[in-house]
């Protein structure tokens, strides 16, 4: 008689796919809890012999591609400067153009092409383009065509301003070929004298502009010729000739700024810039009206030097 109470052996392993449905759900349900189990220090040991690990419900989810549309290429109306920028630009264009170099080229093509021509003004163009692309890097523009252009726009913006109208009418006049003098347009006319920065550079800017042209630098450098040695020898910072010369344009300008169209109203605005004399913008524009007139680089200093005593 066998043993009730003695347990006996299994004959055979449990069919794992056989016809009974419970038996694979119960069995397939205990690999899970297993795997979840076992998924833990599978991890660890992979961890530490540096073997891939595989888990359930850790594949990283895919990263949807950013929504940013591309940011579009610089256009030419995305240039800006804000005033200060447009007037450095504005002041060192003028200082090109007003360079006696540049003024006998601009001569030559009138005598060349003859004034108003389209010869003349194909020329003028490319002269003064091959001038911009030179100087518009420095502000941030590219030195080409399409550069100039945004130069252009970035200046139409701030058109309405009246010191960026002053600089304008005055590049318009430095690339003049019309040789007689012409009085300045009313757009300059003031009541009041300056009383700022940036008008004190305006009466300085536009004194520069006439003084720069071709026919007053021909009178300047043969005033110097004429000079004495000792003058030569002071840089010219005596000049005789030279008031009276430069009174034949002091006389149309000074009057629309307050001023009186005489010596006295020269001196009486050359006190009323000392004030403003020690600021760098200043200074620099007038060095080159000093310089226009015939003076080396200590002379326009000496000059400076002169004004600051008189604030």
């Amino acid at each position: 008689m066998a043993n009730l109470n003695q347990p006996t052996a299994p004959t055979s392993f449990p069919v794992l796919l056989g016809r009974d449905h419970s038996t694979r759900v119960e069995f397939a349900e205990r690999e899970d809890v297993i795997a979840d189990v076992k998924s833990p220090l599978s991890r660890e040991l992979g961890k530490a012999t540096g073997a891939p690990t595989t888990t359930r419900d850790e594949t990283p989810l895919p990263q949807e591609p950013s929504q940013r549309p591309p940011s579009p290429p610089k256009q030419v109306s995305d240039v800006l400067l804000c005033k200060e920028e447009a007037l450095s630009l504005q002041s060192e264009l003028m200082e090109a153009f007003s360079a006696p170099a540049f003024q006998k080229q601009l001569h030559e093509l009138g005598r060349l092409h003859g004034v108003g021509t389209d010869g003349c003004r194909a020329a003028l163009l490319q002269l003064v383009r091959s001038t911009q692309v030179e100087i518009i890097p420095r502000f941030g523009l590219q030195g080409s065509q399409a550069g100039i252009e945004g130069m252009l726009s970035a200046l139409k913006s701030l058109e309405t301003d009246q010191d960026i109208q002053v600089n304008n009418m005055a590049m318009k006049e430095l690339l003049c070929l019309e040789l007689p003098f012409t009085p300045a347009p009313e757009v300059r006319m003031v009541v009041q004298r300056p009383s700022t920065k940036h008008r004190i550079m305006d009466i300085l800017r536009v004194q520069l502009t006439e003084f720069s042209k071709s026919t007053f630098q021909l009178e300047v450098e043969e005033l110097k010729r004429q000079a004495k040695v000792s003058d030569a020898a002071g840089g010219f910072y005596h000049l005789p000739g030279r008031a009276d010369l430069a009174l034949l344009v002091q006389q149309v300008l000074l009057p629309q700024y307050g001023f009186a169209g005489s010596k006295e109203g020269v001196q009486d605005m050359i006190q009323h810039c000392a004030p403003f004399v020690k600021d760098p913008d200043v200074a620099s524009l007038l060095d080159r009206v000093n310089d226009r007139l015939g003076m080396s680089s200590a002379a326009c200093e000496r000059f400076r030097e002169c004004l600051v005593h008189l604030a």
